[in-house]
């Protein structure tokens, strides 16, 4: 009888270990992590909307947090997905509340973004009219590709809307001699990235 109960035990955990991958979340994160080369990605997620989700043709932000374990320094150099026409990536130059669209972000060598290291968030991306429906809860396939340590895609949450979610902008921003290319907004691109 304890070999049929211990049996009937043991094949139970194995047919519920079958299936999917449960998605592993990490203590303290609200979003998707994930690393490529040295780089580590950290609670990347879409800010929640105000209702459901996004509609198609919204512009949705996406925040996380990024740091280089690399000697050398890297540049995040292109962000994409095929939920948007386009992602933008903004980044608070001056640290004064306001962020302007960027080309790149740099990564100090040991460290997070140039002139920010201390600073989180103070960069985010837009993504550009969204090409479907987007529901609160879901995920989004989000591509990120650096300079030196290559691409990694990572399915990215979008939040659901809740009364602690508020502006995450740091309060000051440690000096540096590094800076990025500020680049203009240019009216909406009509081609689809992919």
């Amino acid at each position: 009888m304890k070999l049929l109960i211990g049996t009937v035990v043991t094949l139970m955990f194995v047919l519920a270990s079958c299936g999917e991958p449960q998605r592993v979340l990490q203590s303290g994160t609200i979003g998707a992590n994930g690393e490529v080369g040295d780089v580590l990605l950290r609670d990347i997620h879409v800010t929640p909307a105000g209702g459901d989700g996004y509609e198609q043709g919204d512009n949705p932000i996406v925040q996380f947090a990024v740091f280089n374990r690399a000697g050398k320094a890297d540049a995040l150099i292109d962000v994409r997905s095929d939920a948007a026409k386009d992602i933008v990536m903004h980044w608070d130059t001056q640290c004064d509340g306001s962020t302007e669209p960027v080309e790149r972000l740099p990564l100090l060598a040991d460290g997070g973004v140039a002139r920010l290291s201390g600073a989180l968030l103070a960069y985010h991306l837009e993504m550009i009219d969204l090409t479907r429906e987007v529901r609160a809860g879901t995920d989004v396939a989000v591509t990120f590709e650096f300079e030196r340590a290559g691409s990694t895609t990572l399915d990215v949450p979008v939040e659901v809307a809740s009364e602690a979610v508020g502006s995450r902008h740091p309060r000051q921003c440690p000096a540096s001699d590094s800076a990025p290319p500020v680049s203009r907004p240019a009216a909406p691109s009509t081609e689809t990235r992919r």
